[in-house]
């Protein structure tokens, strides 16, 4: 019997030394991850205060350059499927949507600019920002609490919309600014408030400069396209070939209704948050003088000056676009 009960010991013995090592490379594993991976959650992208240095503001860094940014540029993001997507707006044509025909395993739809950010967007963005942060004169966006992910995903729109519809913003990136989907938490933590489920979305104003408006007798061989609107305005895009058309929408409500297909639906219910947070507002009430029954945009404040002969004596006219 006691060489039974000391048999049964050495045994249990054995399997814990046998074990061990692989606990312990699996909690050290486990670690490493969580201290290199950002935790993402349904509203937004949440980080404990010890993975960043401190948060400050444009002004307070330009008062004192010797206080450390925070920082992201230590984590990995290329392991995760990011996209980023643009709610982008005419000031008087309204939102711009992609027609899209050949998807396989899909009927015909409509799309938001944008797509899946590439692992070459995250290299961009994370040499930008080291040759941005070498130099004295480095700032943050005071509301960029994470400037690789959103920086990437700025240049990956920016790369989308070029390739979808040959408007180049690739070096005017100021022009992309985030839409707020929700109130942000004040839990101790830090959340971006555009993202949903890996998709950050950005909005933009387009101006009629952004846009094709010459060479319409030679179009077709030009590869342009009028939008598909019953009254198209003479504004041409050189789609890629993923994309059949694209069309003006002036009325929020119903682009929620028409991106219901696009990207499992998360991009048709991020326009509908943007909306509930006055972001994007609709203005289709009708106007007292000889204007157009829409009017929507309120124009980002590097471009107000494109509109602001449209804007006297008509309240609430630029109140889509809630930027500035």
């Amino acid at each position: 019997m006691p060489t039974s009960a000391r048999r049964g010991h050495l045994t249990i013995k054995q399997f814990v030394v046998f074990l061990g090592p692989f606990v312990l490379a699996t909690f050290y594993t486990i670690s490493i991850h969580r201290a290199t991976h950002p935790h993402v959650v349904d509203n937004g992208i949440k980080y404990d205060k010890s993975s960043f240095t401190k948060i400050i503001t444009t002004q307070q860094h330009i008062k004192n350059p010797t206080i450390t940014v925070m920082s992201d540029l230590h984590l990995d993001y290329t392991t995760e499927d990011y996209r980023a997507f643009l709610f982008a707006q005419h000031p008087i044509h309204g939102l711009l949507l992609l027609y899209c025909s050949r998807k396989k395993n899909k009927s015909p739809h409509f799309q938001a600019p944008g797509g899946h950010v590439d692992k070459e967007d995250f290299n961009e963005a994370l040499i930008r920002l080291q040759d941005t942060t070498a130099s004295s004169s480095s700032t943050v966006d005071g509301d960029s609490s994470h400037p690789l992910l959103t920086l990437a995903c700025k240049i990956g729109a920016a790369r989308e919309l070029y390739e979808e519809t040959g408007i180049d913003l690739r070096n005017d990136l100021n022009r992309l600014q985030p839409v707020q989907l929700r109130k942000v938490k004040k839990d101790g933590s830090f959340t971006t408030s555009f993202v949903l489920k890996h998709r950050l979305f950005f909005k933009i104003c387009f101006t009629n400069a952004d846009f094709v408006t010459e060479g319409f007798d030679s179009m077709v061989a030009l590869g342009l396209s009028l939008s598909m609107n019953s009254e198209a305005p003479m504004l041409m895009l050189k789609l890629s070939e993923e994309h059949q058309g694209f069309l003006f929408e002036s009325d929020p409500r119903r682009a929620v209704d028409l991106l219901k297909q696009h990207s499992g639906g998360k991009v048709s219910a991020a326009l509908d948050m943007a909306m509930d947070q006055g972001e994007i507002k609709d203005v289709t009430a009708p106007l007292d003088r000889n204007e157009p029954d829409i009017v929507i945009g309120h124009p980002m404040s590097n471009e107000a000056k494109d509109h602001t002969e449209a804007k006297t004596g008509v309240d609430g006219v630029f109140d889509c676009f809630h930027c500035c």
